[in-house]
This record gives structure tokens, C-alpha cells and sequence, in this order.
């Protein structure tokens, strides 16, 4: 068919043109579900990108917070902080005073005795005037002393134990006097110098070659390393009654401290536990590990019906005899660690104001106790729970849950003093319990020093050899007494112990 008149096209001309826009337009629409579906396909691979993004975000916050913590913001020890270790901060603000003895503070200046050892005295030669010979003549006036406090030559000293016998003139019998229990032999060195050798080691982290040649050369008592070994070791013995008997002391306290620590035993990391009051220290170490059993095998806690002061490690919450309470100071470094590194809890400000709210909680304990008060006032009370919960909710909003998966510090942090609140503010309603659990973070420290030294124990024996004495040593020492006249005493039969209630 051709077209007809006036120019319209024929019936095989729109037949063809039909054709063509049909060929186009499936054209078309397979172009258009191809971008649909490159569409999709960038919308999928946008949002994988935007997930990578915001999880290498995440990972790039927290090992920025990683790189970032130290004793201040974290629970890592101040060993770890090596020199880039922060100034010391207190809690208990600015007093005004100037560092230093304040005015009208008794001085502790070294003092003349009325009746010194031993007395030198010095008499000129020469006239000072004319340069006159003095030579016979009387001393004029009286003299100036000048009192000079030094050590004595410290050498061994020999003491001969003559055991006599006597005979009986009923029976006839010949009887011997029994010797001391420290001269068991012809020959021995004596307990000052067997004290002297265990509080060198357990106070002091002193190897035993060095303490050998310490002795050797301080005192000129000539030993060996196996001797010193055998002194630290049957000293623990002898301590073994009364760190059972601090142990139960311990167990009876009203509040008690419990923290724990890693140190290395035969190359292997080992957990040993401190439990502390303010005046007694008792360690534990064995191979159950950090757990509710090495715990148990402390034998303190699961008895302690008192308030347990201690961080948040889940072991300790199964022990349900005893009140517990939180470390306040953990939770200080936590928040100030968090408001560091958690953009979102900057820019919110409540982790700042957390740390903040504790340290008023802390001085109005202060104050509140110098006026005669075991406990804050209601109405201070009531005030600073209000504000704790106001600023754990206000964390709970600025952090949401991640579903269920792994949260965030922050809301993790949040959760615990939702939750646990009542441990954390213990310190408040009852002036008995500390602020923070420092009573056995430094009873623990030194251990640390230990580890520093020299790297660890060789065997678990020793480690609980040089706890047993460490303990002895801590507990004396918080009594006032002198460590190394207390060892003494305890191998004269004579050891400090503490009083148990009956």
C-alpha cells in the first residue's frame, strides 16, 4: 500500500515505523533495566562501603583508644606507662597552701639524745690569736656538741652455746642442756642474718646471689646462694601459721579489699590474688588461673560476709555472702578514657561530668566525715544519686544498642553503673568503705616490681615462698612495727599475729 493523498503516510509505512519504534523501545527498556540493575548493584556496593567505612572507623577509633590508654584513662597499672608516665593527680582538689611544711607545722628535723654511745672530744692545739701553744692548758666554758648519728661497723658476731651436762645424784643420770633452736649445729649462722636474708628478698626483690653478696660484703658473713635459698624458704615456714591466721583476720573484717594481678612462673603468665584491710595483707598464687577456682582456693571470699571492695571482674559477683562495692577509681579512668576517645561521648560531655560527679561524691565524703558523720547526709544522698542516674541515662540515649552485637565501651560502661549502681555509690552511704580499692592495688604493686625485676619465678613454690613472707612483711609494716626486727622475732618463736575475734 503507497501513501495516500495530502502526504499521509501508507498502512506499510506506520507498519514499518511501529516496527522500528518497537525494536527501539525494547532497546530502551533493556538499557533502562540494565542501569536499574547497575543501580542496585551501586546501591548494594555503596552500602557494603559505607559498612566497611563506619567499621574501619570503629576499628581505627578503638586502636587510637588502644595506642591512647594508660594508668589515667584505663586499668593498665602505672608500670605500664613507662616515661610517658602522666604527674600524679589527687581527687581531693586545690587547698590554696603552698607545697611544702606549712607554717606552724611541727618540724621532723634530726634531734641531739641526752645520752649518746659514745663521746669524742676535741680539744684546739694552737691559739687561734697569736698561734700560741695550748698544750696543758683548761678547757674555757663550755663545750659545743655536735652529735654525729652513723651505723656501726657491721660485722658477724660469734656467740659460743655451751651446752653443759649435769649429772643426777639420785640416778646418776648425765643430762644435757638443749641447745637453741637456731644452733642446730656446730656451726650455723644466726636468725638476724637468716632474717636479714629474707627481708632482702621478699621486701626488696633482691636476687639470692646478691643477697649473698650483700652479706658477704656488709657483714662478712661468707654464704652461699643455696643458704640463702634454704633461709627464704624455712622462713615461710615458720610464717605459715600466721598467714593462716591473717587470712582468718581477713575473713572477719568488716571491709576487705581484693584485687588481682599476672606475674610469670616457669615462663608462663600466672594470676595471684591480694585480699587486704587496712592493716593486714594476705597473697595467694597456684595454677587454677585468674578464675572463681583459684579463688576459692584463697579460701577468704567465699567465707567474707563483710563488704568486698573490688573492680568489676565477673568472678567476684558469684560470691553472694558478702555486700559488695565497686572501685570508684576504675571507673574514673574508665570515663576519662571513654570522654578521650569516643566522639560522641565528647561531644555529649557526660563521661567528663561522670568523673566530675564521683570526685564531688569523693570531697563531700571528706567533709562529711571530719564533721563525725559515717554516711552522707540524705538529702546529699539523694542529690548525688539523681545526678548519677541522670548522667547514665543521658550515656544510654547518646549510645544506642548495636542489636546483638558487640556494644561499645561507652554503653557498656553505661549498663554496668545502671546496673550495679548501688555497689558503686556504697562508698557514700557507708564512710567505712573506701572510694576506690587502692588499699590492695598497692599491696599488689609491688609484686609488679617483682615481676619488673627480675622477670618472674623460676618455680611456683617459690612464688608462694616469697608471697608467704611478702604478706608478713606488708602486714607488719601497716602495724607499725619494723619489718626486719619482726622477721627476727618470728624465728625466735615470736611472730606478730593478729587478733581474732571469737
Amino acid at each position: 500500500m503507497t501513501s495516500t493523498g495530502g502526504g499521509r503516510p501508507s498502512y506499510d509505512e506506520l507498519a514499518a515505523l511501529v516496527v522500528t519504534l518497537t525494536a527501539r523501545l525494547d532497546v530502551l527498556e533493556a538499557r533502562n533495566a540494565a542501569l536499574e540493575a547497575r543501580v542496585v548493584e551501586l546501591e548494594t556496593e555503596n552500602a557494603q562501603l559505607k559498612a566497611e567505612n563506619a567499621a574501619l572507623r570503629e576499628e581505627n577509633a578503638e586502636l587510637r583508644r588502644q595506642l591512647g590508654t594508660n594508668s589515667r584513662n584505663s586499668s593498665k597499672p602505672p608500670s605500664a606507662d613507662g616515661l610517658a608516665k602522666p604527674p600524679p593527680t589527687s581527687m581531693r582538689g586545690r587547698s590554696g597552701r603552698k607545697a611544702g611544711k606549712q607554717p606552724g607545722a611541727p618540724g621532723s628535723a634530726l634531734m641531739q639524745v641526752a645520752n649518746p654511745a659514745r663521746t669524742v672530744p676535741h680539744l684546739p692545739d694552737t691559739c687561734g690569736g697569736c698561734g700560741a701553744g695550748l698544750a696543758g692548758t683548761a678547757p674555757a666554758g663550755e663545750p659545743v656538741i655536735r652529735q654525729v648519728f652513723d651505723l656501726p661497723e657491721t660485722v658477724v658476731e660469734v656467740t659460743a652455746h655451751e651446752l653443759h651436762a649435769r649429772a643426777c645424784t639420785g640416778c646418776g643420770h648425765v643430762t644435757r642442756a638443749t641447745a637453741p633452736a637456731f644452733a642446730g649445729a656446730p656451726a650455723v649462722y644466726g636468725p638476724r642474718v637468716r632474717a636479714l636474708a629474707a627481708y632482702l628478698s621478699a621486701q626488696h626483690h633482691i636476687p639470692v646471689g646478691r643477697i649473698a653478696e650483700i652479706l658477704t660484703d656488709v657483714a662478712g658473713a661468707e654464704v652461699s646462694t643455696g643458704w640463702v635459698a634454704d633461709a627464704v624458704t624455712a622462713m615461710a615456714r615458720v610464717l605459715a601459721p600466721v598467714d593462716a591466721a591473717v587470712r582468718e583476720a581477713i575473713a572477719q573484717a568488716p571491709v576487705a579489699y581484693f584485687d588481682e594481678s599476672v606475674t610469670r612462673v616457669s615462663g608462663k603468665n600466672h594470676w595471684l590474688h591480694v585480699a587486704a584491710t587496712t592493716t593486714l595483707s594476705a597473697y595467694h598464687i597456684d595454677s587454677y588461673g585468674r578464675g572463681t577456682d583459684s579463688i576459692i582456693a584463697f579460701g577468704i571470699l567465699p567465707r567474707f560476709t563483710g563488704v568486698a571492695v573490688h573492680d568489676a571482674y565477673r568472678s567476684y559477683v558469684g560470691f553472694e555472702e558478702c555486700t559488695h562495692a565497686l572501685c570508684n577509681a576504675h571507673i574514673v579512668r574508665e570515663a576519662t578514657g571513654i570522654g578521650e576517645f569516643d566522639a560522641v561521648a565528647r561531644a555529649d560531655g557526660w563521661a567528663q561530668a561522670l568523673v566530675d560527679l564521683l570526685g564531688d561524691g569523693h570531697r563531700w565524703v571528706a567533709a562529711w566525715r571530719e564533721k563525725g558523720h559515717d554516711r552522707l547526709p540524705d538529702f546529699k544522698l539523694d542529690d548525688l544519686s539523681r545526678r548519677f542516674d541522670e548522667l547514665v541515662e543521658r550515656a544510654l540515649s547518646a549510645h544506642p544498642p548495636r542489636g546483638s552485637g558487640r556494644q561499645s565501651p561507652a554503653r557498656n560502661l553505661a549498663l554496668r553503673l545502671r546496673e550495679r549502681k548501688a555497689e558503686v555509690l556504697r562508698f557514700a552511704a557507708d564512710f567505712a568503705v573506701a572510694f576506690s580499692n587502692n588499699t590492695a592495688e598497692q599491696a599488689i604493686r609491688m609484686i609488679k616490681t617483682k615481676t619488673k625485676v627480675s622477670g618472674g619465678f623460676r618455680t611456683l613454690k617459690g612464688a608462694q615462698v616469697f608471697l608467704a613472707i611478702r604478706g608478713y612483711i606488708s602486714t607488719v609494716r601497716k602495724n607499725g612495727l619494723r619489718a626486719a626486727q619482726a622477721l627476727h622475732d618470728a624465728l625466735l618463736g615470736n611472730p606478730w599475729t593478729p587478733a581474732l575475734t571469737q
